[in-house]
């Protein structure tokens, strides 16, 4: 079976819509399905966020090693474990982007938006010719009134694996900046989307898993998405996008079936790729 077909034949049983987009650096191989029309980012909008943070750092405007102390300004509830520590607290930028992406803390997120500006979070992606993608406002939860936004944020997966292409090839901010950002992402605590049907082997000689997989996962009500970079031993780098909407499942167990589905829909991607040249 052909894997647009068999991408279709999984997402067609997963109990929502379902966008893909995913590229094989190596060959030029693609994959796509609905690639333009805009997804729920859920908390992948805090990959943007961490390419902004890069961005001034590496223009000076802001040091990775500038510290904002946590306070109730920007307590909010979800992912995460700074709302459960006392106000004082003092954290470097880099401490909040470590925990916005490993442990999707959105205490830490809220803490970089209000250093950053959420206005030159998107004026960045729109540098980046990211015309689609947009951080709409601060974490919460209160219910927004009519007019507002109720997402987070929105994107496309082609504009998202565009984005990991560069964070790929090194040219998102500076080599260095990219070669931090992808081994913030490889430190992603949750495994239960891209990763989750893919082999998970372990060299003890390099410590290194085959394949290493950067991703960054987001979850609301109806709404799952996960967007990685796989990279194997041979120098072989994919990238698989992922975003589901309108989900029938509004269960919060791993055995979510919009996370599942993701994993199915990884798993083929990467049986049809892996004796790719």
């Amino acid at each position: 079976m052909a894997l647009l077909e068999n991408v279709h034949r999984i997402a067609e049983t997963g109990g929502g819509t379902y966008g893909v987009a995913a590229r094989n650096l190596s060959t030029g191989e693609t994959v796509q399905v609905r690639g333009d029309e805009l997804f729920n980012t859920a908390s992948v909008i805090k990959v943007l966020i961490m390419v902004e943070l890069f961005r001034q750092a590496d223009e000076g405007a802001v040091s990775l090693e500038e510290r904002m102390d946590l306070s109730d300004a920007y307590r909010v509830g979800g992912s995460g474990v700074l709302n459960e520590l006392g106000n004082g607290l003092s954290l470097t930028l880099r401490d909040l982007c470590a925990a916005m992406i490993i442990v999707s803390d959105n205490v830490a997120t809220n803490m970089l938006i209000s250093n950053l500006g959420l206005d030159a979070i998107n004026e960045g992606a729109q540098a980046l010719g990211l015309m689609n993608t947009r951080l709409n406002r601060l974490i919460g939860f209160a219910p927004v009134g009519p007019g507002e936004n109720q997402e987070l944020g929105v994107t496309t997966p082609n504009e998202m694996v565009r984005l990991y292409e560069a964070l790929a090839r090194g040219a998102l901010v500076s080599l260095r900046a990219s070669s931090e950002m992808v081994r913030i992402l490889s430190r992603q605590h949750y495994r239960g989307s891209i990763p989750r049907y893919l082999p998970d082997a372990y060299d003890a000689v390099t410590g290194e898993s085959e394949p290493a997989i950067a991703h960054k996962t987001g979850a609301v009500n109806g709404v799952r998405c996960d967007v990685a970079l796989l990279r194997f031993g041979d120098g072989r780098q994919w990238i698989i996008g992922i975003f589901a909407k309108e989900l029938e499942d509004r269960s919060w167990s791993v055995e979510n079936t919009g996370e599942k589905t993701i994993g199915r829909i990884a798993r083929a991607i990467y049986d049809a790729w892996i004796q790719s040249v």
